[in-house]
């Protein structure tokens, strides 16, 4: 067994809120053993305790309150292992959150300052537990407090994830002297004095769930959820002290709101470089670090586990567990995303012959003012039309040559992505709001999708869209790319129109250099775009077809939508042809002779 640092093993200072001082400044000393998210977890309180004496702070901490959840913990009992029916003894790390959970107070009414919580953390650190006891104490003592009748739910993908939580509950009371204070049921668990109650919810809740009033709402493993159905039941609760919370581990999905919204936004709470407050939300996020994993070769070193095991790693068992599931991950690589995932805490993408590296993708995603002014620019436009009642995209991809030079001292040339969707009627952005459990309706009020307003999509819309949006920016059209399906009139009428006009067929011949090359432009940061969900989560859901070495976009492959990749492909097939020292007749030339 390695040695632990006894910050995780041992409790520091007589008040609660002198033991969390003691474990955040010891964690802010010990980058080894702890990532870069939970020490900003960890200053975000030393900050907040330098701010709460200040009169204008609007909020104070309650020793009391802090103190009161550590001693719930302390009546309820473990269900599971070597500690089993014995009282349950907040670590350092729990009390790092819990504490602060309860302890901090609004100045205003003396009510909880939290009203949200997120947590993500590897699995087996006792999240289930700490759902539970809180779940509890929320139907008792704040119930009690405040006078009122309770209802807390437990939500998970299934309803027998649902009830992990809620069993847990009713197994913590067993032998603990509450245990006469509730009655637990089959489906719910009644605090007797208030009827409060705990419900685990099912998948129809989570559509059907308006009249539910939570004073407390438990998403667990939030990561696997693919729509925010469950979340969206927390917002308007009519409650004096209603609470969100959210413990997850990473997932293996990048298109989930766990990632694209709660994670990108709690991660963004944390930094101190990024000018985003929320007084609200408890947020701690426990991971490796990204340069801890660059070198997959990195991860063996067992002290980086730490960083997302704050309890598992603290005693033997819990070590010699992660320590045999790397053996196995290392000798069968299919299980190494589980192990990265699961056990570290990182976030990867782990879809069969995906395309594209989601992370390496995000990390291109740039600030409008982060790029050149771009007027009097050469850009070739790609397009997707799909079927006619389909989603049909449009790609305006802009070559610029930059100061940085490559191996032979060649200028390194970078591509502007923009991308632009539409669909025929707001009947159908519905229908794929429920079949693809995307929200489309938002991208479209956000502006990423245009409802042309017809039976099918207009394609002279679609084309005006175009021609405008080069025009107020003074693009130059180099060329119209187009695959052919869908579009022959449409290519001949522009053609006769005076624009160069392309066929990009969809072979394997055709499309491999294309596929390959803008791939290997994101992991060289030489692709950028501005924020754009639309793009995002269809190059989530782009997988590939392989034939004799040769790569393609699979069309067949996933029912969800691609539209916009095709069409980003379509317009850089030609872009990465661009050569800024000749004619465009000249790049033309090149291009048909690569097929």
């Amino acid at each position: 067994m390695i040695d632990v640092p006894e910050y995780l093993t041992e409790i520091h200072g007589e008040t609660t809120l002198e033991q969390i001082t003691y474990y955040a400044e010891a964690c802010i000393a010990d980058p080894k053993h702890n990532n870069r998210k939970h020490i900003w977890a960890c200053q975000r309180l030393l900050d907040d305790l330098k701010r709460s004496k200040d009169a204008a702070c609007p909020f104070y901490w309650d020793e009391t309150e802090a103190q009161n959840i550590v001693e719930w913990f302390f009546l309820l009992r473990h269900s599971k292992g070597v500690l089993s029916g014995q009282p349950i003894i907040l670590t350092p790390w729990q009390r790092f959150r819990l504490c602060q959970l309860y302890g901090w107070r609004r100045k205003e009414n003396g009510r909880r300052r939290f009203r949200k919580s997120f947590t993500q953390v590897g699995r087996k650190n006792a999240k289930s537990q700490e759902e539970a006891g809180v779940a509890l104490y929320e139907i008792s003592v704040t119930a009690v407090k405040n006078g009122e009748v309770d209802e807390a739910y437990t939500a998970g993908t299934k309803r027998d994830q649902s009830k992990i939580v809620f069993t847990e509950a009713g197994l913590m009371l067993r032998g603990s002297p509450l245990f006469g204070k509730f009655k637990v049921n089959k489906n719910n668990i009644i605090h007797l004095a208030t009827e409060s109650q705990i419900i685990p919810l099912c998948k129809d809740d989570g559509k059907n769930g308006d009249g539910t009033n939570p004073a407390l709402l438990v998403i667990d493993e939030y990561h696997q959820h693919k729509t925010t159905e469950f979340y969206d039941l927390a917002l308007g609760s009519n409650t004096k002290e209603p609470l969100l919370m959210i413990i997850t581990t990473a997932g293996m999905d990048l298109t989930f709101p766990c990632y694209v919204q709660e994670y990108a936004y709690c991660s963004d709470v944390l930094n101190p470089d990024v000018d985003i407050q929320n007084d609200e939300y408890l947020i701690d996020i426990l991971e490796l670090d990204p340069e801890d994993y660059k070198d997959l070769s990195n991860i063996a070193d067992e002290e980086l586990w730490f960083k997302a095991n704050p309890i598992r790693m603290t005693y033997k068992d819990g070590q010699e567990k992660i320590r045999g599931d790397y053996e196995v991950a290392k000798q069968i690589p299919e299980k190494m995303i589980a192990f990265l995932t699961k056990m570290l805490d990182i976030w990867v993408q782990a879809k069969e012959n995906g395309y594209m590296n989601m992370a390496k993708w995000k990390a291109c995603e740039v600030e409008p003012d982060q790029l050149p002014d771009t007027r009097h620019w050469p850009v070739y436009v790609g397009f997707d039309m799909s079927s006619k009642i389909d989603l049909t995209s449009v790609a305006f991809v802009l070559p610029f040559e930059t100061p940085e030079r490559d191996e032979v001292g060649k200028p390194v040339v970078k591509y502007i992505l923009y991308s632009h969707s539409f669909i025929p009627s707001r009947e159908k952005l519905m229908e794929h709001v429920v079949v693809d459990k995307a929200p489309y309706d938002a991208w479209e009020q956000q502006g990423f999708i245009t409802i042309t307003d017809t039976p099918i999509v207009d394609q002279s819309a679609v084309m005006r869209y175009v021609i405008d949006t080069c025009a107020a920016h003074d693009w130059d059209i180099q060329c119209l790319c187009f695959d052919p399906a869908n579009a022959s009139k449409l290519m001949l009428d522009l053609s006769e129109e005076g624009y160069d006009v392309e066929e990009v067929f969809q072979s394997h011949k055709s499309l491999n250099e294309s596929t390959q090359g803008f791939r290997e432009q994101v992991y060289c940061k030489n692709i950028l775009y501005t924020y754009n969900p639309v793009l995002n989560y269809s190059m989530s859901n782009a997988v590939i077809r392989r034939n004799n070495g040769l790569i393609k976009i699979d069309k067949d492959a996933t029912a969800k939508r691609i539209d916009p990749v095709d069409a980003a492909l379509c317009g850089y097939k030609l872009a990465m042809y661009h050569d800024f020292g000749t004619s465009y007749i000249d790049a033309i030339d090149a291009f048909l002779g690569a097929d």
